[in-house]
């Protein structure tokens, strides 16, 4: 018997049309970028999607053949250069593996939220491409984040498409290791995925997507539920990327069977049904941010974690937001700490006064207006790092981070108080505690810690705080998505039309 061989790689990023920077291929080469062996390298023994990849192939004894795997930080649009390359690249791996003899079957690692400046749907059209080099009827098998907005094309194009059940995303392994041996039941005609889509007209708070809370809870219980019936392959629950303006955004559900499409339809509406009577419990309602500082600066026991929403850099933001900041120093916080601000000129100007010394300097707000004015600040260079560590928690585990040349400025507050802020020359959302102990800072020795995150520090954070507050700070991640004019949004969609019916 033929060996069976089969290509892996993926193409992934979220992307915001509301964002002012467009995504670039250097941050794709600043993030991930590998290709061939160095793939192999890279993703062989991590809590990834091509980790699990990677292990499915090897508990079903198949050849791997990698093609490349690229991620950038979530941004604006893709850029029409760097899409044109990363494809080329993807396909060019794909025709060297056909090539080089029989390819059984295809693993991605996608997103479903990346815009392109060549297509809204950046997932349609890596995958139309891919289909291009393997043909129509080759097994290719996609997983997703659950923050994907899911075209018809996308389904279709893919053999069977599942999403992570987590968020904060601690399965992306799991989802990939299950795509791998789903990829061996099918490639011994054991089963023959029949896949449904249902869209849901919900744009879902991002706070709300937690699915360790209601309402996703039961949306996840539901799904697995479904999920464990006869005849049942796959079902996956994806509320969505809301700040993408494009017609496909909003709620999906996708339910893939066993040789049934009807079956798979009526699991994914009925999962959809669910979703939709509880459409009220999906909006945000955050705790404005004067109050959320005197509630931490007065709580008995730290750390308490103040989620920085607006400026969450997970979701394309620049992750230089002074809002927050600028409240702890004008409160007079103390044993305070705030990760990451983005800000290379002040990364600069800290390395070229050293570590120790007392500087003064313009600190944020340099991107854009959505995020707050530069703060005018003074301090002490606590450290300089190179800004770089390995992911040892929950999500990501055993990744590699650069953050660029960083710096820990500890700044002179009110009243005596004291905030330290870990400035970096790259955005990152923190996910990890390492983002501070990688700076010489113990996050469990604080009284506050400030993060730029919405759902994902919780991964990390959860563990050790005290008490987490969701804050209702500026930006481009703010739930309040009123504030935004949507032109090409598919309407009437929940809640911005509230009266509106609906059924699958």
């Amino acid at each position: 018997m033929a060996p069976v061989r089969v290509a892996i790689g993926g193409i992934s990023h979220e992307s915001s049309t509301f964002a002012t920077v467009p995504t670039t291929l250097t941050d794709f080469e600043q993030r991930h970028l590998a290709a061939g062996e160095g793939l192999l390298a890279r993703f062989s023994g991590t809590r990834t999607a091509i980790g699990g990849f990677l292990d499915a192939a090897r508990e079903g004894d198949f050849e791997v053949v990698p093609t490349i795997a690229a991620s950038a930080t979530p941004g604006g649009p893709v850029t029409a250069e760097a899409t044109r390359v990363l494809v080329e690249r993807l396909t060019e791996g794909l025709r060297g593996a056909l090539a080089a003899g029989p390819v059984t079957g295809v693993l991605l690692d996608l997103h479903g939220a990346m815009v392109s400046e060549l297509d809204d749907d950046g997932e349609g059209f890596i995958l139309r491409a891919v289909r291009e080099v393997v043909g129509p009827d080759l097994p290719v098998l996609v997983d997703l984040d659950l923050h994907g907005n899911v075209t018809q094309e996308m389904v279709d194009l893919a053999t069977v498409t599942i999403a992570y059940d987590e968020y904060p995303h601690i399965d992306p392994y799991d989802r990939g290791h299950e795509l791998g041996l789903l990829l061996a039941r099918i490639v011994r005609d054991e089963v023959k995925p029949a896949t449904a889509l249902v869209k849901i007209p919900i744009i879902a708070g991002l706070q709300r997507q937690y699915t360790h809370a209601e309402p996703m809870l039961g949306v996840k219980r539901l799904a697995h539920e479904i999920e464990r019936e006869p005849g049942m392959l796959a079902v996956s629950y994806l509320p969505g990327f809301a700040w993408a303006d494009i017609p496909p955004t909003g709620f999906s559900v996708i339910a893939t069977s066993d040789g049934d499409a009807v079956r798979a339809r009526e699991a994914a509406e009925r999962l959809a049904r669910f979703v939709w009577d509880r459409r009220g419990e999906f909006v945000v309602r955050p705790v404005p941010v004067e109050e959320a500082v005197r509630r931490a600066m007065a709580a008995s026991a730290g750390p308490v974690v103040l989620a920085d929403i607006g400026d969450n850099p997970g979701g394309g933001t620049p992750a230089d937001g002074t809002t927050l900041l600028d409240a702890l120093l004008r409160l007079g916080a103390t044993r305070a700490a705030l990760a990451p601000l983005r800000d290379p000129e002040a990364v600069t100007e800290a390395s070229a006064a050293g570590e120790g010394a007392r500087i003064s300097l313009r600190l944020g707000g340099k991107t854009d207006p959505f995020h707050g004015e530069p703060l005018a600040v003074s301090g002490r260079v606590v450290r300089i790092t190179d800004g770089r560590f390995v992911h040892t928690g929950p999500m990501s585990t055993g990744i590699s981070i650069n953050l660029g040349p960083t710096a820990v400025l500890a700044l002179d507050g009110q009243d005596g108080g004291e905030v330290e802020v870990v400035v970096t020359s790259h955005r990152y959302q923190p996910t990890d505690l390492g983002i501070f102990r990688a700076q010489g800072i113990e996050p469990t020795d604080r009284q506050i810690l400030a993060v730029k995150s919405s759902v994902h520090f919780r991964a990390a954070f959860e563990p050790i705080a005290r008490d987490i507050i969701e804050v209702d700070t500026p930006g481009l991640t703010s739930p309040h998505l009123d504030n935004l004019e949507f032109r090409r949004l598919t309407r009437p969609i929940y809640p911005f039309d509230p009266e509106m019916t609906w059924h699958p």
